[in-house]
């Protein structure tokens, strides 16, 4: 595993950058023109397709039309070990369209995650399999699926899409719970160095994706099989999962990260909240950002005055900062100078100097310091994401404690109703 951070996994600009920007902008005009002609070609073939029959044929026709639309194009690689007999696939996600890409050379149909009607769906290569119901209801529907048809499955068990240039999400041990067989594949995408856009990028959603589709001349998908694994006795689902992921990271050149899905979509409100962000004139900042930094310093006073100010430069909010900060986005090493004087709870020279590099320091020494009644320490690393945010919004409540503590002793106030 690697310990790489989440947001190096995405796109956040999907836009080029030097001479291929400028290729871009002079693009431009000719890319609108030619997204409005493939979205009127696309209406059309949704209507057909929602009008005739369900037939072979009629999806054939639809897909390859959308294909056509959408630009895209489909090279297949190593094909000699992809094996016919297998109806599990599993692969990375990088776009929207992958399964598109991937029904057009294998026929293979994939859970509907796009909110269409439902006659949408069948012409699109996907299938309503229970998604949205839960994972047991989903594994279900799938293998009374591929029990009745010999129509093949593309799974994406990272759940989301990545940039595919650094690492992939934690695999998901649904897709390895529906057969002892598995077809791996790798999902790579190319456009024309003068529309070098990202296939996707944080915080645009399926329909902005959706859109560079239309807008580029081209994307090139480049599907490459890896040999079939088979599960082995004793092996568990997370087990096998495991497995496939090292052996499509290996392919891709890029490293298996511990993040999942529901990580990605908390950063991505993070990220948004953080563009939200009104900026503030120059001219007028530092006095706002030093009010800012105080306020963050009073809060955490073992993080360093020049990262609190580098961040809220970012972020331009108090709260933001914090997060970031508790959460190890913003990395530091403690002061160890801004230590209150010593007290029977105090710390040695020799465990100031153990201290360690990460924002994890500032719960032990403010749980040594100030006791246990203060202690902002998380007692364990809550699997869902809903406990992580109910343990983060626990301690950041006893950090704002500890500073009134704090603020009250240093100006004589009484403490009234203060009680650990």
């Amino acid at each position: 595993m690697s310990n790489v951070e989440v947001k190096e996994l995405f796109d956040e600009n999907r836009y080029p950058s030097g001479w291929k920007a400028l290729f871009l902008v002079l693009y431009t005009p000719f890319g609108l023109v030619l997204a409005g002609v493939r979205l009127l070609i696309a209406l059309q073939a949704l209507m057909v397709a929602a009008l005739l029959p369900q037939l072979p044929a009629v999806k054939s026709f639809v897909l390859r039309s959308l294909c056509i639309v959408l630009g895209i194009v489909v090279k297949q690689e190593n094909t000699a070990v992809r094996d016919e007999n297998v109806k599990v696939l599993v692969a990375n996600h990088i776009s929207p369209c992958d399964h598109i890409a991937v029904h057009l050379v294998c026929g293979s149909i994939t859970p509907s995650v796009w909110e269409l009607p439902a006659p949408f769906w069948w012409a699109l290569g996907m299938q309503e399999f229970g998604l949205r119901q839960g994972r047991d209801v989903l594994v279900a529907s799938v293998r009374s699926h591929l029990e009745k048809s010999a129509t093949p499955v593309l799974c994406h068990p990272e759940g989301s899409t990545t940039s595919g240039k650094v690492g992939l999400l934690k695999f998901s041990s649904w897709s390895f719970c529906l057969g002892d067989v598995i077809q791996p594949l790798t999902i790579r995408a190319w456009r024309p160095p003068f529309a070098d856009v990202a296939a996707s990028a944080l915080a645009t959603g399926i329909w902005g994706d959706i859109f560079w589709f239309l807008f580029v001349p081209c994307t090139i998908f480049t599907l490459r099989y890896l040999p079939a694994v088979v599960k082995e006795a004793g092996e568990s689902e997370v087990q096998l999962g495991e497995r496939v992921a090292k052996l499509l990271a290996a392919d891709l050149g890029v490293v298996v990260t511990e993040h999942t899905a529901s990580d990605k979509a908390e950063y991505e409100k993070r990220y948004l909240v953080e563009q939200s962000q009104p900026i503030i004139v120059h001219n007028t900042s530092t006095s706002e950002l030093q009010r800012m930094a105080h306020q963050v310093g009073e809060v955490l006073p073992y993080v360093p005055h020049d990262v609190v100010v580098r961040d809220l430069v970012r972020t331009r909010s108090v709260d933001v900062t914090i997060s970031n900060i508790l959460e190890g986005v913003v990395t530091y090493i403690p002061q160890v100078e801004s230590l209150p004087s010593p007290s029977p709870l105090s710390m040695t020279t020799q465990d100031l100097k153990n201290i360690p590099s990460t924002s994890s320091a500032t719960h032990t020494l403010a749980n040594t310091i100030q006791g246990s009644c203060l202690d902002t320490s998380a007692p364990s690393f809550a699997r869902s994401a809903q406990e992580r945010m109910l343990s983060f919004n626990e301690r950041k409540a006893r950090l704002i404690e500890n500073a009134r503590q704090r603020y009250i002793k240093k100006h004589g106030l009484q403490n009234i109703g203060l009680t650990c």
